[in-house]
């Protein structure tokens, strides 16, 4: 039995890991939510919540410190100016210890009851194929219509780069073998993390299970993202994910190891 499916025998050695910008409004919420329902799941042997701040403008980092107390599973971390929430969550996994990796947003948009059917996929997936090491959240979405449309015109065009056929290329919610996440080399700065992740665990010949997942609308406050300067940016990010994919199949590139 390979490691990744020895860890999903056993009690699980989770860590959670999120970016958070300005989230005052909701954030106590959504973590208290969280460490509700870890805490009371026979399945996991011990969690961590590894939350790192983006140069947060609002009282999100005090709020983050306070809680800490009530809840000692959290490990906030500060970045001191705005990097980018895929920096901020490029933080957080570095940071994370546990065997497996679930990436969130900090917004309430995913409910984290949807995990369990996460690793049952994983499970399932795993009894055929030793090394499953990726689950996605196939998103019943609740965005603006023209964001629901930047998300699949990019995830198309990344399907026909990398020859997959994901339903929600771009979902954030993920669970990852915590090694392999660790190791994936990410270099987005921005709201492009979601793509990139699931673009690098396919350039590993990593094949990540789907999950039909609840994504709600945000519990408190509005979204950070730009739409115009947002689909510019995916745009952009997605023509370098091509070219990427180009450079690899010439052998400009080193594929990764897998």
């Amino acid at each position: 039995m390979s490691v990744p499916a020895q860890s999903l025998a056993a009690p699980l050695r989770l860590s959670v890991a999120a970016p958070a910008y300005n989230e005052a409004e909701g954030i106590e919420a959504v973590i208290a939510d969280w460490h509700r329902f870890l805490s009371a799941q026979s399945e996991l042997a011990e969690f961590e919540i590894v939350i790192c701040n983006d140069g947060s403008t609002d009282s999100t980092g005090d709020i983050l410190d306070r809680l800490t107390l009530p809840y000692p599973q959290l490990r906030p971390l500060h970045f001191a100016a705005n990097q980018g929430a895929a920096a901020a969550l490029n933080a957080a996994i570095a940071a994370t210890r546990g065997d497996w990796v679930l990436l969130m947003d900090s917004d309430g948009q995913f409910a984290i009851e949807n995990l369990p059917d996460m690793v049952a996929a994983l499970r399932r997936t795993g009894s055929l194929n030793s090394d499953c090491l990726a689950a996605i959240g196939i998103r019943q979405k609740k965005d603006a219509a023209f964001a629901q449309f930047g998300s699949w015109a990019s995830g198309l065009v990344c399907n026909l780069v990398h020859g997959s056929r994901l339903e929600d290329f771009n979902s954030a919610f993920k669970l990852v073998f915590g090694p392999t996440l660790r190791g994936l080399g990410l270099e987005a700065k921005g709201m492009n993390y979601s793509t990139e992740v699931t673009s690098r665990l396919l350039e590993r010949g990593i094949v990540p299970v789907e999950v039909k997942i609840e994504h709600r609308p945000r519990i408190a406050g509005t979204s950070h993202m730009k739409l115009v300067r947002g689909a510019a940016h995916r745009f952009v990010f997605v023509i370098y994910i091509a070219l990427r994919q180009l450079l690899l199949r010439l052998g400009i590139l080193a594929r990764p190891a897998p």
